[in-house]
């Protein structure tokens, strides 16, 4: 059997966008899923966009959601470089092949000559595409065009044939490519275009998997000719649906975030991430939903490795998904839940001040990772118990805090159980509204209406300090 080979190949004109990672994770998963091998490629043809800061972005937002990929431009590989722009040399190759043998030509029309003619197919309401008249030049008409010192782009020779090939995802499709005519596959100052340069790295690379977004889908008939002149089998090809906002518009900037990195920093977990890209598109096996329900786990949580192991480009659907933060948010909280009080602890180390008493913070962990969407969360959380602000508190929320002033000084054993008990008996005696008293008492103790159980936050602050507090408020 043929080793799968798959590949994603991202610009770096911008931080590595939530969609390409979702198609990253769709190529990886399948390759792992067949033991293949998973290519990175930068795409950076466009030089006038690409940027290194975005390449590095692109790679350690990749490296983050644990994609590992066999070859790339920062590891090599048997066909680098791996990188577009490195790459000149090889397009020239096959374009001066393409040129040899008819299947290309030069085109030195100019941009005023393409458009008038454009309009006058539009006068003529018929389909606009080039006329294919460069094909006709003779050498006389070639000589006096580059006397006049145009410089010409080239153009592939189109055979005008249908094209049937089968998406992986979205079944038989038949292309006329007459509607389209000869089309350009290098511009007039040498730099190859998309359809050609991704065509030839295919070739090279060896790719036999070729997934990625649908706006490549018109794309594909195009580099099937590619193909077929060349003398080279395409790959299979694949293409995922976009990636859509609740409001059933592409997902954009309006949106919100829209960048691994953003979602990193607002402290969603890379396992929840992957998670939840995977389930976007991808129908989860019967088998793990029915075994989550008789484990009483939600039927979408699916760890990484049984994706690979599932993973079947079939079961991928052709609808649009849906990308909703709030359902991330919810799947992030479960995974925040799945750690222990250590492993938390270590996810927001960086959040916590270095002076802060590590028993302490693990015991608030304990008790937030319960309550926490995001691990940007734990700051409200452990807030209260490193700045205090002196509250000042209405007239009869004095009275209900003074109450609990004279009991709690004398307590002895400070814990959360006794603390319970002592409050609720106060209340009880008083005939006190709970809710009223103890907003009360937690407003003085911490500035704040809502936060941790109650009385598991007065255990972890201490007698002295929250003693202090209460006789603090004004």
């Amino acid at each position: 059997m043929q080793t799968v080979r798959t590949r994603i190949a991202p610009s770096p004109s911008g931080n590595l966008h939530v969609g390409t990672a979702h198609t990253a994770l769709f190529n990886f998963f399948f390759a792992r899923h067949f033991k293949g091998k998973f290519i990175l490629r930068i795409d950076d043809s466009d030089q006038s966009r690409s940027q290194k800061k975005y390449e590095i972005n692109i790679i350690e937002s990749l490296r983050w959601l644990g994609i590992q990929w066999d070859e790339g431009p920062d590891i090599g590989g048997p066909y680098s470089p791996y990188r577009q722009s490195e790459r000149k040399n090889t397009y020239h190759t096959y374009l001066e092949k393409l040129l040899y043998d008819g299947n290309a030509y030069y085109c030195y029309c100019t941009p005023d000559e393409l458009n008038s003619e454009r309009k006058l197919q539009e006068q003529q309401k018929i389909a606009t595409k080039y006329s294919g008249k460069c094909s006709l030049l003779t050498k006389a008409d070639t000589q006096e065009l580059i006397d006049q010192g145009r410089k010409p782009a080239v153009r592939f020779k189109n055979p005008c044939a249908r094209i049937t090939f089968t998406d992986l995802i979205r079944g038989t499709i038949t292309v006329d490519t007459s509607l389209f005519g000869d089309f350009i596959i290098a511009r007039s100052d040498g730099t190859t275009l998309l359809n050609l340069a991704a065509t030839i790295d295919d070739i090279e690379m060896k790719i036999t998997h070729a997934i990625r977004g649908e706006d490549f889908l018109n794309l594909v008939p195009r580099q099937i000719l590619l193909f077929n002149a060349l003398g080279y089998i395409p790959p299979q090809f694949a293409h995922l649906s976009f990636l859509y906002a609740p409001d059933k518009t592409k997902l954009s900037k309006r949106h919100g975030a829209t960048s691994v990195t953003e979602y990193k920093d607002m402290g969603i977990l890379p396992e929840a991430m992957i998670n939840y890209l995977a389930t976007l598109g991808w129908a989860i096996p019967p088998a793990i939903i029915e075994r989550n329900k008789l484990k009483g786990v939600a039927e979408e949580i699916v760890s990484f490795q049984e994706i690979i192991e599932n993973f079947q480009i079939e079961d991928v659907k052709s609808s649009a998904p849906i990308f909703d933060i709030e359902k991330l948010k919810w799947m992030n909280g479960v995974y925040i839940r799945s750690l222990s009080d250590e492993q938390l602890f270590k996810r927001v180390e960086n959040l916590i001040p270095q002076d802060v008493d590590k028993k302490r913070t693990l015991r608030i962990a304990a008790l937030a990772k319960n309550r926490m969407k995001t691990l940007n969360d734990f700051t409200m959380y452990l807030k209260p118990f490193l700045h205090y602000v002196t509250v000042k508190l209405e007239n009869n929320q004095h009275e209900l805090v003074s109450k609990f002033l004279p009991q709690f000084n004398t307590i002895k054993n400070w814990n959360a159980v006794e603390l319970e008990s002592i409050c609720k008996q106060i209340v009880n005696d008083g005939q006190l509204s709970i809710r009223d008293t103890f907003m009360a008492l937690r407003l003085a103790v911490t500035g704040e209406k809502i936060g941790l159980p109650l009385f598991e936050t007065l255990d972890i602050m201490g007698k002295k300090e929250v003693l202090s507090r209460m006789e603090k408020v004004e």
